[in-house]
């Protein structure tokens, strides 16, 4: 089977995305954040990682007023080299515009997520470009979410992305994570 490389299906999905509008954007996004919301990894979730979008991303953190109403730590990632450390994410947090201009934890204040055990359960919710129906992911590149969740036997993961990112099957690697579950506008894949 000729499948092309991850980083030209990469390329393509990233320049099919930059197209989507704002109110696209936006609509699909309350559709995939009212769907989290639903599912039972939500619900047993005290603790939640969300991500802050760049360039078209699923807005996840449209779940934010909701999931503080519902009783949850929510967590946001900072890039610390090669690592993927989250902060708690408090209202009054200081924010930063870190690597790939994307929006962090900034000041000392912040609390990271190893004041967390491996043994407490956290719902990550992560984002890619490229999906398989077998659940395969194909992030941006950098291995950050494979790396912070090997070893995190107990978390569960959602990865959210739009239903035309979602193809047929992928080339996987040993070392890619593969979420519990592939939220789109349009379905759910388990």
């Amino acid at each position: 089977m000729d499948m092309k490389s991850k980083k030209e299906m990469r390329k393509e999905m990233l320049k099919a995305r930059d197209c989507l509008t704002q109110e696209e954007v936006r609509r699909c996004s309350e559709r995939i954040c009212a769907v989290i919301a639903e599912t039972e990894a939500y619900e047993k979730a005290g603790n939640i990682c969300l991500y802050m979008p760049v360039r078209n991303e699923v807005e996840v953190t449209l779940m934010e007023k909701q999931a503080r109403k519902d009783g949850k730590t929510l967590w946001i990632p900072k890039v610390e080299g090669e690592i993927l450390t989250f902060y708690r994410w408090d209202e009054d947090m200081e924010m930063t515009t870190g690597s790939f201009g994307i929006r962090e934890p900034g000041g000392s204040a912040a609390q990271p997520l190893t004041a967390l055990t491996e043994q407490t359960p956290v719902l990550v919710i992560m984002p890619g470009t490229v999906f398989s129906e077998r659940r395969d992911r194909i992030g941006y590149g950098g291995g950050y979410y494979d790396r912070f969740l090997t070893g995190r036997k107990n978390d569960r993961t959602i990865a959210v992305c739009y239903d035309f990112q979602i193809m047929k099957e992928l080339p996987a690697e040993v070392h890619d994570v593969r979420p519990d579950m592939i939220v789109s506008e349009k379905r759910m894949i388990k």
